[in-house]
């Protein structure tokens, strides 16, 4: 019998220290605030509606013609970023330079127009896909720039507070000089 209460509490022992026994019986964090926004009364009629709407169009988008030329066309951008940017700058020039030309003949607007029409159609030679164009050095210097910053360490947030509320005047103690 001592073997088996023995045998048992080493198991249980086990259990209570294993992660995912700690994960799930772990206490909530006091700051967070689970809202379900599907039980209110301002947001959940809304969430409501997008469902069914959402659920409607889904289906829809099951044998839609618009939906399958969409998905080849992303497929394309993916494939050849810069010629699928390309072809968009160089039709946005098009309308830029025809809108000066019908209006009133604005110069400027032409030669933008124009520009733009050139720069897309320059853009439109590359067919590098975009794992490829993400390996480049413009690509990773635009990444870094606009990619936001990593969350702060649980553990540095407790050193700043704690650095924040010491007193910078003589403490309650004596300090060893020696130390």
């Amino acid at each position: 019998m001592s073997a088996v209460r023995a045998g048992s509490r080493r198991i249980s022992s086990w259990v209570r220290h294993s992660a995912i026994y700690q994960w799930l019986t772990a206490e909530p964090d006091p700051e967070v605030i689970v809202i379900d926004l599907r039980e209110t009364w301002t947001v959940g009629p809304i969430l409501r509606v997008l469902d069914r709407t959402i659920d409607r169009l889904a289906d829809a988008a099951a044998g839609s013609r618009a939906v399958a030329i969409a998905t080849r066309g992303s497929t394309a951008a993916i494939a050849a970023p810069l010629r699928a940017g390309g072809l968009v700058l160089a039709a946005l020039g098009i309308v830029v330079a025809v809108s000066g030309v019908l209006g009133a003949t604005a110069l400027t607007r032409v030669a933008v127009g124009v520009g733009l029409a050139v720069a897309g159609v320059i853009a439109m030679q590359d067919d590098r896909d975009w794992a490829t164009l993400r390996e480049t050095r413009p690509v990773e210097l635009a990444i870094t720039a606009f990619e936001p910053p990593a969350p702060p360490d649980s553990g540095t947030d407790q050193e700043v507070d704690d650095a924040d509320h010491r007193e910078d005047g003589p403490s309650d103690t004596e300090r060893d000089d020696s130390t």
